[in-house]
């Protein structure tokens, strides 16, 4: 099969443990773009945190924010959603008060938390990291409560794309998503998790297809001419969408097992791109 585009997740499979891209990554990239293959991004952060760890001549032609939350043909948004505002504070009130790290993360600007839950989520993202947690998520959360998190009076409810919550603990976090699928009986919304130690919630029925369907709509491709790559949770309505899909060596044994491919290295082995170069030459 002769693979029209293809979809790269950031965050452990476009991205190194240090939240950076390899150069060979990047200038492979280009050389598959020339050749007239699509490459579009589909990642559970907003466009602002994506902007902030790519290169800025990491060109693509498409790419889909917080897990299908918004679209982008370029430069140019042709599809978003936003979080009922009472979601959104029902939600971040019930996590300071279980102490479960949060971020809300609006459509435009930088994250939000209020300024009472500081100290908690301060020592949440304190040495030591836990073992079982990924290297860039835990970078990523030290740079958030170091200088990435703007901490309010009162919460900023209004165009939230998502609502990020971690917790060192995995048996804390498994207590959080059940309570999260009680209160999904009364509000209806979206979760997913890209390891076991967060859960991200989305607009109802939005997710990386959802918005990737909106890309090939304006390419006019079939959804087999696609191939996706990732290697979390939130990649799984993706791989259902796409005629083939990969997870990284560094995916968790439940997504390999629903890949039709696994890489030969992780992200931290430069993966994507020994993948990318065995597959297309």
């Amino acid at each position: 099969m002769t693979y029209k585009a293809i979809v790269l997740d950031l965050d452990g499979t476009t991205l190194t443990e240090f939240n950076t891209v390899n150069n060979t990554l990047n200038e492979y990239v280009k050389e598959l773009r020339k050749r007239g293959l699509l490459v579009f991004i589909a990642t559970g952060r907003t466009l602002k945190e994506a902007r902030d760890v790519l290169p800025s001549d990491f060109h693509v032609d498409g790419t889909v924010t917080a897990n299908g939350m918004s679209a982008f043909l370029g430069e140019d948004q042709i599809s978003g959603h936003a979080l009922p505002s009472d979601l959104v504070e029902k939600l971040a009130v019930k996590a300071g008060e279980w102490g479960i790290y949060y971020e809300i993360h609006p459509n435009d600007g930088g994250r939000i938390a209020l300024k009472t839950d500081r100290p908690f989520m301060t020592k949440v993202a304190t040495e030591p990291k836990p073992e079982t947690v990924h290297e860039n998520e835990w970078l990523s959360r030290q740079e958030a409560v170091q200088s990435k998190i703007h901490w309010t009076d009162e919460l900023q409810t209004e165009n939230v794309a998502k609502i990020y919550f971690f917790s060192r603990d995995q048996q804390a976090m498994e207590q959080w998503k059940a309570e999260l699928e009680q209160v999904k009986e009364r509000i209806a919304f979206t979760t997913a998790s890209s390891t076991h130690h967060n859960v991200e919630v989305t607009v109802d029925g939005v997710s990386k297809a959802t918005g990737i369907i909106q890309l090939l709509d304006r390419f006019g491709l079939k959804k087999e001419e696609i191939m996706a790559i990732g290697d979390g949770e939130n990649d799984l309505p993706l791989f259902k969408l796409v005629g083939h899909c990969v997870a990284m060596k560094n995916a968790t044994g439940f997504v390999k097992e629903q890949a039709d491919e696994v890489t030969e290295y992780s992200y931290k082995e430069d993966g994507l791109y020994h993948f990318l170069k065995k597959t297309f030459g």
